[in-house]
């Protein structure tokens, strides 16, 4: 095995398979196996809750990598992603351990296989600067029109993707989505660093999903997410930073707004309606995450919880 990928909707326990695979591997067959995650907000420091990062335990006992490399301040995209993790990954084979990518941002993995946008598309300081004076939902109505495909494959409120598509659609006057490599394919596409990669797509019952995810944000609010969100807000973070536009941290930043004065009380913060908030957002991206997982080519779906345990066994016993 060169590499294996885990993949799957939020709360489908991805962090846990590759544990248990690690240790199988390490158990079984005295292999040294390291973690590289794959999520588009486990990279930023201080965000901790609200991104499931793995705990400290669970960081000793393998190597994790692609977690904290960032802080909010800096530039980050797919592209960056995809370099640092092919060198992350390179590293850990030529110290003869298998690399574990895991985790649900589709876009990422899609990068690290080189299955995303073409190359050297352009940029533009000036158009950047009028865009970023639009309001996001202006900015997604502009999409819709000027590139349907594109404007379905973000959610309204992702503000940082819809604004680069809208200056893609600009400045190519076509549509954003025609600048995908294979557009159509793209992620079944075979590339070499496909062709390397187990590719495993965990996806569970809907109906226990659906559960474990609601147990999963309730579990984020009593750990405190929104004291959290409160920190980061008063280190200086911005709320229309990158990392805070991701669900739950979205919705947190809403509620404290929302509270009257500059502070804030926090314990006048509706937790039930919030978790609730959180708890739909998660399942629409969750669905969406299984319709992107099911079309990129996996090598291996498991379809239940039950079947976890046989099918890191059978991993466990590939050579």
């Amino acid at each position: 095995m060169m590499r294996i990928a885990v993949t799957g909707a939020t709360a489908s326990g991805k962090s846990d398979f590759a544990l248990q695979l690690a240790r199988c591997l390490r158990d079984k067959r005295g292999m040294k196996a390291e973690i590289v995650s794959c999520d588009s907000v486990q990279v930023y420091r201080g965000f901790d809750i609200g991104a499931a990062k793995p705990v400290s335990a669970e960081m000793a006992e393998f190597p994790h990598h692609m977690i904290d490399i960032v802080t909010w301040r800096d530039e980050f995209d797919a592209g960056r992603y995809a370099t640092l993790a092919r060198d992350v990954v390179s590293q850990i084979q030529a110290r003869g351990a298998l690399p574990i990518i895991v985790g649900g941002t589709g876009l990422y993995l899609r990068a690290f296989f080189g299955q995303g946008f073409s190359d050297n598309l352009p940029k533009d300081g000036a158009l950047r600067e009028e865009l970023d004076s639009i309001a996001t939902d202006t900015l997604f109505s502009e999409l819709k029109r000027l590139d349907p495909v594109r404007a379905a494959q973000l959610h309204a409120n992702d503000r940082v993707r819809i604004l680069r598509a809208v200056e893609l659609c600009r400045l190519t006057a076509g549509p954003a989505s025609s600048h995908l490599k294979d557009h159509g394919q793209v992620t079944s596409r075979k590339t070499p660093e496909r062709e390397q990669t187990h590719l495993i797509f965990l996806n569970p019952e809907r109906a226990i999903l659906h559960e474990r995810i609601a147990n999963r944000v309730r579990t984020m609010l009593a750990k405190g997410l929104v004291q959290e969100v409160r920190g980061l807000l008063s280190g200086g973070c911005p709320p229309d930073a990158k990392p805070m536009q991701a669900i739950g941290y979205r919705e947190v930043v809403a509620a404290l707004a929302a509270l009257p004065g500059s502070a804030g009380d926090l314990a006048t913060v509706d937790l039930e309606a919030m978790a609730e908030l959180i708890t739909i957002a998660t399942r629409q991206y969750a669905k969406r995450q299984t319709t992107w997982f099911k079309g990129a080519a996996p090598d291996q779906t498991v379809g239940s919880f039950d079947d976890y345990k046989s099918v890191i066994a059978g991993l466990c016993a590939l050579r």
